[in-house]
């Protein structure tokens, strides 16, 4: 797992995708760091040119399994090990609208649009939570004062970043979503 973002680092004229991932690579090796998600994403980003050029401004941030950088168009490009939902959900109300997403092997990759984060009060959390719990979902990780995982976008609604945070209350309940898919293909 990763430790350390410098999230002021920022490349005014944009640096293509594979340059970065490149270089966050040299870094963390050289801080003892394992990067075994940045050599897998590599390795993906280069089988798509397209993907591979895509100019970042910044690294936005990461977790245990994925990360985030901002493009230079002024989105949210996120790469991750596996689906971006847990479970094999589907996207929720409550998820940040995804614009373009595809796979590569095994890594997945969805672009996102870029939400506003500062000064988000408490209670705002609170409504996600709520969204989330409507929706059927249990609430994972998520504490009403998280307001790093919220985001607004630019016409006002409010959006969970990590979907971790919300999950199928229980395995029953993912086995019948997967059943009920299997079912609508077979019609």
């Amino acid at each position: 797992m990763t430790m350390e973002i410098n999230k002021s680092e920022t490349y005014q004229s944009g640096k293509p995708l594979i340059n970065v991932l490149k270089e966050r690579r040299t870094y963390e090796k050289e801080k003892g760091f394992i990067t075994d998600d940045l050599d897998l994403f590599i390795k993906e980003v280069n089988k798509n040119e397209k993907l591979s050029s895509v100019l970042i401004k910044r690294i936005a941030g990461n977790g245990s399994f994925a990360w985030a950088f901002e493009t230079l168009d002024g989105d949210i490009l996120k790469l991750s090990e596996g689906s971006h939902f847990p479970q094999g959900r589907p996207q929720e109300c409550f998820d940040v609208p995804i614009k373009k997403q595809g796979k590569i092997g095994k890594m997945h990759y969805y672009l996102e649009e870029k939400l506003f984060q500062h000064n988000m009060p408490d209670y705002f959390v609170e409504l996600i939570i709520e969204k989330i719990k409507n929706t059927g979902y249990k609430v994972y990780d998520l504490s009403k004062s998280d307001v790093h995982q919220i985001g607004m976008s630019e016409s006002g609604e409010l959006y969970l970043l990590d979907p971790e945070c919300a999950k199928f209350k229980t395995i029953f309940h993912a086995l019948f979503y997967k059943i009920k898919k299997i079912f609508k293909l077979i019609k």
